[in-house]
């Protein structure tokens, strides 16, 4: 366990904002409880490192909420479909290695790479895993960071298949590449020198041609359910699997079910409590090999996913404390610096979150990294 708030930010609490080095066990602090909405509870653990050496991120919104904390720790955020930007990014296939590419148009890649389904059913099953490294609105910017991690690392930034129309290299030659070149190492260096994890990716594809029409991703949306818990505390944890195929299994039972209007099975059920949801959720993957796609429904509108706050690029929306409750805004900064001295971090095991700098962060879960998962779906 690293703590990771420094301690000059302020935590908002009922009466005012305190401190994070003030906050004590039994301290009652603001957090959001679901869909916009926000709740209170008391801290049950403060968790401090005082002899921290090593980096520290800090965040600024468009609406000046700022954020210091170290890498790992884990936020929400979401791409934003209506902020231009230019995304260098790592992308992983299971069945050649990796490489960095350029995109100025994730929305119309990611639907490009869905399509390739056609193209794999000879293939038992191909994963892709792309992680965004850098995002800005400068195309010289985006074009030097694409050349700097290149030459740097020695990565290949060539598409994975000869078929697509920017490949010069037909795939015998495209896999002779990939197998002589160790990009495993290079990709993992490249990740470390941006203080990102392997494990996070921001978007995960499966593509396969068994099962065709099964589900392979049960989705998981903290806060997601329609309704608050028993005790008013805070609105209930959705669990959804999509499937064509009708599911028969016992623990499917438990769930309401209907066929939605492109002839899917929707199948969804609540859970109250936090732990039990997550239980519930892990004993589903593990039997029919599911991915988790983990996420918060922290606003009114698209649901956020729990990423490492180095995984937060500019341009991403994430949630911040408004006059109205939990709202979105847009990260316009980032910068990172060597830090020297104490970080902190609480549980909370209700509402799992707190606001402090106006972000909502999540509270110390026991793990504090890699909470990601790898969604089978894109992040959008």
């Amino acid at each position: 366990m690293e703590p990771v708030l420094t301690a000059d930010l302020h935590l908002l609490c009922p009466d005012k904002e305190r401190l994070v080095r003030e906050v004590r066990e039994e301290t009652s602090v603001i957090g959001a409880m679901g869909w916009g909405e926000v709740g209170r509870e008391k801290v049950t653990d403060v968790f401090v490192q005082y002899d921290h050496k090593g980096p520290v991120l800090t965040l600024t919104t468009s609406r000046g909420a700022v954020l210091r904390c170290s890498p790992e720790h884990q936020c929400f955020g979401r791409l934003n479909p209506l902020c231009r930007q230019h995304y260098l990014y790592l992308m992983e296939r299971s069945s050649l290695g990796f490489r960095v590419g350029l995109s100025s148009d994730l929305n119309r890649d990611l639907f490009a790479m869905q399509n390739l389904k056609r193209d794999l059913f000879h293939q038992q099953e191909v994963i892709d895993r792309l992680w965004i490294v850098e995002a800005t609105d400068s195309l010289i910017r985006a074009s030097f960071l694409e050349k700097l991690c290149t030459f740097k690392y020695g990565l290949p930034n060539i598409p994975f298949s000869g078929r697509n129309l920017e490949s010069d290299l037909p795939d015998e030659l495209v896999l002779e590449l990939f197998n002589r070149i160790d990009t495993p190492s290079r990709a993992h260096q490249l990740l470390m020198d941006w203080y990102m994890f392997e494990d996070c990716p921001h978007i995960t594809l499966r593509l396969s041609g068994a099962q065709s029409g099964a589900s392979n991703a049960v989705q998981f949306v903290i806060f997601g359910g329609g309704e608050k818990n028993r005790g008013k505390t805070h609105f209930t944890h959705l669990i959804r699997i999509d499937s064509a195929v009708e599911l028969k299994r016992v623990e499917h039972q438990q769930f309401k079910r209907r066929m939605g209007s492109q002839g899917m099975w929707n199948l969804e059920v609540a859970r109250d409590d936090l732990e039990e949801a997550q239980l519930f959720v892990k004993t589903l993957s593990a039997l029919d090999d599911l991915e988790v796609v983990r996420k918060i429904q922290l606003t009114k509108k698209a649901p956020f996913y729990i990423l490492p706050a180095s995984h937060l690029k500019v341009g991403m929306s994430v949630p911040i404390m408004g006059g109205q409750g939990i709202e979105e805004d847009t990260v316009v900064s980032i910068s990172v610096e060597d830090f020297q001295g104490p970080l902190y971090d609480f549980r909370l095991p209700g509402l799992s979150n707190y606001i402090v700098g106006q972000w909502v962060v999540m509270a110390w879960q026991g793990n504090p990294a890699r909470m990601g998962g790898n969604p089978d779906e894109p992040r959008l």
